[in-house]
């Protein structure tokens, strides 16, 4: 009987059938009397320089904090400021329900896209110049679509690990608590996020 693979496996498979590079570390921490259990600190970065994608970042660190202890999703950089904060995610049941929320929520001029999401910036002007775009709106929800966890961040997670990244405004793709393994998934999530990523550098030309 074969095995299960781990997740890095499943990952390097991945990468190799597909011709992209893979990056990965896998550590444990010794137990200790704060962590009585050994823990485990590991990442996989898939990337393909050659057709400059954005990177696949997969990130578990089990002695972090909150959701850059682990995370896993696609990444590029984008010409925001680094203090940009943006966090998009789909609207759920509770989220209807609570009229406390909606009232606080930042809304852009598209009934049909806030209806469906929930946004959270401290930069109305630079969400506005690419946000407010139809075309990246329609985009934003077919990539919710493919995976109710999804989320989608401006500098709220640290993707410094991988070098091209490191000191920059990131925009992510992404899920937390697991790793994006689904291949049909994953597939998907890379043409669509390429196109997202082709229309925010044709709109930030347009804006500059």
């Amino acid at each position: 009987m074969e095995e299960d693979k781990t997740a890095i496996e499943e990952l390097k498979a991945f990468a190799k059938k597909t011709n992209r590079e893979i990056d990965f570390d896998d550590k444990t921490y010794a137990a200790s009397g704060i962590n009585p259990r050994n823990l485990v600190k590991q990442h996989a970065v898939i990337s393909n320089l050659i057709e400059d994608e954005p990177y696949f970042v997969n990130y578990c660190d089990m002695a972090g904090i909150g959701d850059n202890s682990m995370f896993s999703g696609l990444f590029f950089s984008v010409d925001f400021p680094v203090t940009t904060r943006v966090k998009l995610r789909q609207k759920n049941v509770l989220d209807k329900m609570n009229l406390f929320s909606r009232k606080s929520e930042f809304k852009t001029q598209s009934k049909k896209f806030d209806s469906k999401v929930v946004i959270e910036e401290n930069d109305e002007r630079a969400f506005g110049k690419l946000f407010y775009s139809h075309g990246i709106q329609t985009l934003i929800l077919d990539i919710f679509k493919l995976d109710p966890r999804l989320k989608l961040c401006v500098n709220h997670i640290d993707a410094g690990i991988v070098p091209d990244l490191k000191n920059k405004s990131t925009l992510g793709i992404y899920i937390t608590e697991q790793w994006l393994l689904d291949e049909p998934i994953i597939k998907k999530l890379y043409t669509l996020v390429e196109k997202l990523k082709m229309k925010i550098q044709v709109g930030h030309e347009v804006h500059s």
